[in-house]
């Protein structure tokens, strides 16, 4: 295990209660793990330490990716007398939402159409009732058409050439690695991997890191230098070693113990990610318990939301049981990541997308609410988002019809630290052929947004500097400031500790 300043200021504190010399604490947490040996560390004493070192300044990042493409043009819908929403029905025709069934918002401010205009008629997806809520509180906002962009492009420089364009455009696998990291090849490192590393520097241990994934891995928490890796939970928490008890747990730990440095490199290793995994468990099982001390019935929150029983509840609840246990990790800038399936509606969107928008929007208002009661809603900004966006118009003519990959879409961000009760960005004007269109007729909006941008803002939210904010994203500097009010990109209040 790497000793940095904080581990070094743990290993006073805890050495003194133990006795350890330096390199006895060293020698120790280089080749501990095991149940025994961490009993004979004093673990405890670990965390304890910890515990009194944690600092207030804390700050959590989740980030939602919804995986195939949402089709952002039916969760966000202008509704009312305009040509907003006549474009819309004539784009939409068969997949169109009825004005009448959307969930009402109210903008704080007027959004800004591409073109110039303000529009004020909006609505959500009939399934997001409680987003709209949240939306109408002014805990959440939307970010219009953001998407890969390489540099700014028009519609003329798509068709025609004269800009240089995100590889691999409208693939699947190539955006989704592009919107958790940079659309240029090759790919060197996730943004949230890059973010964790450059604020690594508030987290007052490496016990654990920060990088915490709820649906495996992934290209947004993969880090630069390598030196923070995810560590991956299950969705309701530690996924214990297979079979870990009894005879064949004092076999392991024997085993495990008898690895010295004269050992094979191979078995040093062996033991080491073994070593991590055990204590790692216990860690993270710490914080679960110091959750439950909080007094906040998790189960019944997300039940009343309904997200009780949704694979997205579940994580989302098991993310804010982790930031309410948070002195047990050491972590005050964590980095988490979930993943939602099922975007890629080719066909069947109407009744697909109200479903998959129903479970978001409940596990969205449970993950609100058990923030809320545990008083972290303010230091955790939610970030969903997704690939790309869909075409505006279907693939075919019937009700069970779908949309195809298309590129600009809309983003949610949620947290106390949000301007909330807007549309940030620029609105597509939903005219087919012309403006934004990046296809013959098909709604494919080239993005006036680029999600470098976007997430340029959270990322000096979250403790990057201005400066630096080029480390994470080279091509950021290929578009205007995207913190001058012409970037329509303030998100975040600026009370909120940026």
């Amino acid at each position: 295990m790497t000793i940095n300043r904080a581990s070094q200021k743990i290993f006073k504190k805890t050495s003194k209660l133990k006795g350890l010399s330096r390199r006895d604490f060293i020698k120790q947490t280089s080749c501990l793990g095991s149940a025994a040996a961490i009993q004979s560390l004093g673990l405890a004493g670990l965390l304890g330490a910890s515990k009194s070192l944690a600092s207030e300044d804390y700050k959590a990042l989740v980030f939602i990716f919804l995986d195939g493409g949402n089709d952002s043009f039916n969760m966000l819908v202008p509704r009312g007398a305009g040509q907003l929403r006549d474009d819309y029905e004539a784009g939409r025709r068969v997949v169109a939402l009825p004005a009448n069934d959307l969930q009402s918002i109210n903008l704080a401010a007027p959004a800004t159409i591409y073109g110039g205009e303000n529009y004020n008629d909006f609505g959500l997806h009939p399934a997001c009732g409680h987003m709209a809520d949240l939306f109408n509180d002014q805990e959440m906002s939307i970010i219009c058409n953001v998407g890969n962009l390489y540099e700014p492009t028009s519609r003329d420089q798509f068709l025609n050439g004269g800009s240089t364009l995100p590889p691999q455009l409208f693939s699947h696998a190539d955006q989704q690695q592009q919107f958790q990291s940079e659309p240029a090849l090759p790919f060197r490192y996730g943004w949230g991997g890059r973010l964790a590393e450059l604020t690594n520097s508030y987290n007052t241990s490496n016990l654990v890191s920060p990088l915490i994934s709820l649906s495996g891995l992934n290209a947004f928490q993969v880090s630069r230098d390598s030196v923070l890796n995810p560590y991956a939970l299950g969705a309701n928490g530690v996924t214990p070693l297979w079979n870990y008890n009894g005879t064949r747990k004092t076999m392991v730990e024997d085993s495990m113990a008898s690895i010295d440095s004269s050992s094979h490199l191979m078995m040093q290793k062996h033991r080491d990610i073994f070593d991590s995994a055990i204590q790692a468990e216990s860690i993270i099982n710490g914080a679960f318990a110091e959750a439950s001390n909080t007094g906040v019935d998790y189960d019944a929150i997300f039940t009343a939301a309904g997200a009780g029983s949704s694979q997205i509840g579940g994580r989302l609840k098991t993310i804010a049981k982790m930031i309410a246990g948070r002195s047990s990790t050491g972590n005050n800038r964590p980095v988490y990541f979930v993943k939602v399936t099922g975007f890629d509606a080719h066909q069947n969107l109407l009744a697909d997308h109200s479903i998959l928008m129903g479970e978001l929007n409940a596990a969205l208002k449970g993950f609100r609410d058990a923030l809320t009661q545990q008083n972290d809603f303010d230091k955790v900004l939610s970030f969903v988002g997704s690939e790309f966006g869909r075409t505006l118009t279907p693939n075919g003519n019937d009700a069970s019809t779908g949309t195809d990959h298309a590129w600009g879409g809309h983003a949610l961000v949620m947290g106390g630290m949000i301007n909330g009760g807007q549309l940030f960005g620029e609105h597509p004007d939903l005219k087919l052929n012309q403006g934004l269109d990046a296809s013959n007729g098909r709604g494919r909006w080239v993005p006036t947004t680029a999600t470098t941008q976007c997430a340029s803002v959270i990322a000096h939210w979250f403790g990057v500097s201005k400066p630096d904010l080029p480390q994470l994203f080279p091509t950021v500097a290929n578009f205007p400031d995207p913190f001058h009010s012409d970037a329509k990109l303030g998100f975040i209040n600026q009370g909120a500790g940026v």
